[in-house]
């Protein structure tokens, strides 16, 4: 994407050539080191502590679980969620408390950007943007960058300085971008989350819920540009000796099997806090951190829901296509049955921790003709009394139906079975 920058314009610190490549290596160094620690202290503890009697499994309160109760993931955190691509809350902790969200405000920034305008046009960061503190990308007065690039400062570095130029580029105020991402908050209905700026900046009444968050996520990862974007590692901004390289805030990203995105934050009030979304054997979980203690912990409490979601959470073959599960009488006929066979593949996600699955077959009497695809009965499979699955059961042979004279000898056995029995 096209980037310009006005003459006294800088991404990062104007300096001379050689002390920009040390302050640039000095960064990278840090960065790098960083994540090496953190990535290490990722390490869960096997203890089992912090299971919660009120967290829920698939819907079902962990004190009502039994010995399965032990199987729980074991988290230190205030408040979150691990969801499936579909929505369905696999395991919950206080889902619908109303917490700060920080800097993971920054996916609805990004997400009303990208709805109302190109990834190619550029932004003007104007001085507003540069007062905001806190997490920054280095951006000053009269800096251009494209959207593309404006989007990823803001999502990978966690600019609070981008998210204020996006929300003044896109709508002329905070104000005026602040009531689009409300707008699309009550369109998408998350009912528990309201925002007070583009940033993540504690605020009255800036808050949201795991639960919401994790719509939100949903919503924002099938936007293609967006999924691409929390998935770099890092992004370089700028050019020449003003050209800064950025290594994402979530240090998971390049660092866990199958992680996808998305976004970090941290506030006094909100806490550390972190969404992630990875993806293995066609199934993608999307796990919502909210309120740990450390930076570590924010990444580690969102690793073990990850694991724990992929070792319970798997696709499972119920029944394959053209496997026979029973028999449909033929009305027309003496003792004439058609062969039912499933009509599709059936593989379905499955938490195991809900115990077995259990079949039923129903099958209906069918007149002749019958032809061969003809539906004639259904598979249900169910576990704890939910359905997971309904499959059709076809004929798998042609029968003709049966001539006039075929039809009176019929017509006349029926009638003898009834006065003398079989």
């Amino acid at each position: 994407m096209a980037m310009r920058t006005s003459p006294k314009a800088s991404i990062g610190v104007a300096t001379r050539p050689h002390k920009a490549q040390i302050l640039r290596l000095g960064r990278a160094v840090f960065s790098a080191a960083i994540g090496v620690v953190l990535v290490l202290s990722l390490a869960p503890a096997r203890a089992r502590a912090v299971s919660l009697p009120s967290d829920t499994i698939d819907g079902v309160p962990v004190s009502t679980l039994g010995a399965a109760r032990n199987a729980a993931p074991d988290v230190a955190l205030k408040a979150g969620v691990l969801v499936d691509a579909d929505g369905r809350v696999l395991w919950a902790r206080q889902e619908d408390a109303r917490r700060a969200m920080a800097s993971i405000t920054k996916i609805m920034t990004a997400v009303v950007a990208l709805e109302s305008g190109s990834l190619d046009e550029m932004v003007l960061v104007p001085a507003a943007a540069t007062r905001v503190g806190e997490s920054t990308s280095f951006l000053k007065t009269g800096d251009e960058l494209s959207m593309q690039h404006m989007l990823e400062a803001l999502l990978v570095k966690s600019g609070n300085d981008a998210a204020v130029a996006i929300a003044m580029h896109v709508s002329g105020s905070d104000e005026a971008f602040v009531s689009a991402m409300n707008a699309k908050a009550t369109e998408l209905g998350l009912a528990d989350t309201n925002f007070a700026n583009p940033h993540g900046l504690d605020g009255p009444d800036h808050r949201t819920s795991a639960r919401d968050l994790a719509v939100l996520a949903r919503y924002a990862m099938s936007k293609p540009a967006f999924r691409t974007i929390v998935g770099m590692k890092q992004v370089t901004l700028g050019s020449g000796d003003r050209q800064e390289t950025f290594a994402n805030t979530d240090v998971l990203i390049d660092n866990y099997q199958g992680i996808t995105g998305i976004k970090t934050g941290y506030t006094s009030r909100a806490g550390y806090c972190v969404v992630n979304s990875a993806k293995r054997n066609d199934i993608e979980l999307f796990a919502v951190v909210l309120g740990t203690a450390t930076e570590a912990a924010r990444f580690g409490a969102s690793r073990e829901l990850l694991d724990w979601g992929f070792a319970h959470y798997r696709p499972q073959s119920l029944v394959t296509s053209g496997t026979v599960l029973a028999e449909s009488p033929v009305r027309d006929y003496l003792d004439v049955v058609v062969p039912a066979a499933v009509s599709r593949d059936a593989t379905v996600s499955v938490l195991d921790l809900n115990g077995p699955i259990t079949r039923r077959v129903t099958v209906s009497s069918v007149s002749a003709p019958v032809k061969i695809g003809q539906r004639v009965g259904v598979a249900a499979f169910t576990q704890q009394g939910r359905l997971i699955a309904s499959i059709p059961l076809i004929a798998t042979v042609d029968i003709a139906a049966p001539n006039p004279l075929l039809r009176v000898w019929i017509a006349v056995v029926r009638a003898w079975r009834a006065v003398f029995g079989e």
